[in-house]
């Protein structure tokens, strides 16, 4: 009697927990998150790192510095990515974007004094934005897993691999020696900086207001990579993204 109670108990267990996994995994296709206990880990640390150093720091950085002078670090960092931007746009066939940015380059490097001052959009040539996960999705890769990378953030492993490729094209690594020396990873830590003093209210907001800020920020960033993307396919340089939550 006690054995086949036991066995009973044990059927009943068994199913239970191959329901559990089944709905694990149905949750995780739906998704399209299947590493969410590690990401949630990953995002964790970001928060307390954000917490603790990031914010503070971009909100002090935000504080003391004048709008012009933050006007300009944005300048000179977007016209520092323009060769990335080049590359890219090539890549995906679209040769006016290319022309664009080739123009914008020269024309802020130079009389913009290394791109502090946008010059070129006073003279109504467009910005355009390009990287690699953008690429890789015009020539019909799939995004893949969602991720969370240390510090970066939200991502996924089709544009963690753009990020990676994206490397080459950046002036700041052009030099292997130069890269890794002080003022390359001053210039990185200002980029940084600036972008997290840009995106505090948005992040001020998700931390405030969502139930779940890890579903939130990886929902926020999905829809604005959607529409970065969609933007690549038709070739629009108008179009501007939603932040991403860091």
């Amino acid at each position: 009697m006690r054995i086949h109670a036991f066995s009973s108990y044990a059927a009943v267990m068994l199913a239970a927990l191959s329901l559990t996994a089944c709905a694990s995994r149905e949750l995780a296709q739906e998704t399209g998150d299947p590493f969410e206990p590690a990401n949630r880990a990953v995002f964790a640390v970001n928060q307390t790192l954000d917490d603790v150093v990031v914010g503070p720091s971009a909100r002090a950085y935000d504080a003391v510095t004048p709008d012009p002078v933050q006007t300009g670090v944005r300048n000179f960092m977007s016209n520092l990515n323009q060769p990335v931007v080049f590359a890219n746009a090539l890549l995906q066939g679209d040769v006016h974007a290319a022309g664009d940015t080739v123009g914008r380059f020269v024309m802020n490097t130079t009389i913009g004094v290394a791109g502090v001052f946008d010059v070129a959009s006073h003279e109504g040539v467009p910005q355009h934005r390009r990287d690699f996960g953008q690429t890789l999705a015009v020539w019909g890769v799939g995004d893949g897993p969602y991720l969370v990378l240390p510090l970066i953030g939200p991502s996924n492993v089709r544009d963690a691999t753009g990020r990676f490729v994206d490397r080459y094209p950046h002036p700041l690594n052009w030099s292997e020696e130069e890269s890794s020396e002080a003022w390359a990873w001053g210039l990185r830590g200002l980029n940084g900086i600036q972008t997290r003093a840009d995106l505090d209210d948005a992040i001020g907001s998700l931390n405030r207001t969502a139930i779940d800020p890890y579903v939130q920020a990886r929902s926020a960033w999905r829809q604005s990579r959607s529409a970065f993307i969609e933007n690549g396919a038709r070739s629009d340089p108008n179009y501007e993204d939603l932040p991403e939550f860091e």
